[in-house]
C-alpha cells in the first residue's frame, strides 16, 4: 500500500525584516554584515550579525566500478584532516554544476559526463546567506593531474558505494555538508 503524500501546513509566522545593513568587514571568503531587525509584528528587536558567503557546490563522484571518489583534506576550522567529497566555492561566473565540475577536476583529477543535482541546502541559515548545491556524477574517471589552490592539499581515496553507509555510521565522515550529500545519494539508490 502506497503512503499518500503529506502536505505541510503553511506557517503562521511572518518574515522578519533586516534593515540598515552595513559591512563590518570583508574577509576573502565571507563578509560580516550588521543589521537592524524588525520582527513579523513590526517590533524592533536586537541587532544581528550575519555572514555573506558565496554559494558552494560539492559532488558525489561515482566510478564505473561503483566507488565513491573521496578525499582527505586538512581543514583550518577543525584543525584536522577530514574525509570528504570534492567541493568548494562557486566562482562568480559559474553555474553550480560548472563549479562542481571544476572542483572535482582540480581536487581529484577526475571528470565525469553524467551529472545530476541531488539537492540544494542552506549550510547555516542562522548566520549565513549561502547555499550548497550537491551533485552526483556517474562514470567518474581519472583524466587529469590535480590543480590545488594555494591553501589546499588533498589525497584521493576510493571507497565502494556499498561501504559508504558504514563510513557514515562509524563517524569516519564528519563534515556536515558531505554527510548530507552522501545520505541524499544513498536515499536516491532506493
Amino acid at each position: 500500500m502506497k503512503t499518500p503524500p503529506f502536505t505541510l501546513p503553511a506557517p503562521r509566522l511572518r518574515k522578519w525584516t533586516l534593515s540598515n545593513t552595513r559591512s563590518e568587514g570583508s574577509f576573502r571568503v565571507f563578509d560580516v554584515l550588521h543589521h537592524d531587525v524588525t520582527d513579523g509584528n513590526g517590533a524592533s528587536r536586537r541587532d544581528v550579525y550575519t555572514m555573506a558567503c558565496p554559494d558552494w557546490s560539492n559532488v558525489v563522484a561515482i566510478t564505473p566500478d561503483d566507488h565513491v571518489v573521496l578525499l582527505w583534506q586538512y581543514r583550518f576550522g577543525s584543525d584536522a584532516l577530514g574525509l570528504e567529497v570534492p567541493g568548494g566555492v562557486i566562482e562568480a561566473d559559474e553555474t553550480p554544476e560548472a563549479g562542481a565540475r571544476r572542483e572535482l577536476l582540480e581536487e581529484t583529477g577526475y571528470t565525469a559526463k553524467d551529472w545530476a543535482l541531488l539537492t540544494t541546502v542552506e549550510p547555516n541559515p542562522a548566520l549565513s546567506n549561502n547555499r550548497c548545491h550537491m551533485f552526483v556524477a556517474r562514470g567518474a574517471e581519472l583524466t587529469h593531474p590535480t590543480a590545488w589552490d594555494e591553501q589546499e592539499e588533498c589525497e584521493v581515496s576510493l571507497a565502494p558505494v556499498s561501504h559508504i553507509a558504514q563510513l557514515l555510521d562509524e563517524g569516519a565522515i564528519t563534515h556536515s555538508l558531505v554527510v548530507v550529500a552522501l545520505e541524499r545519494f544513498l536515499r536516491s539508490l532506493r
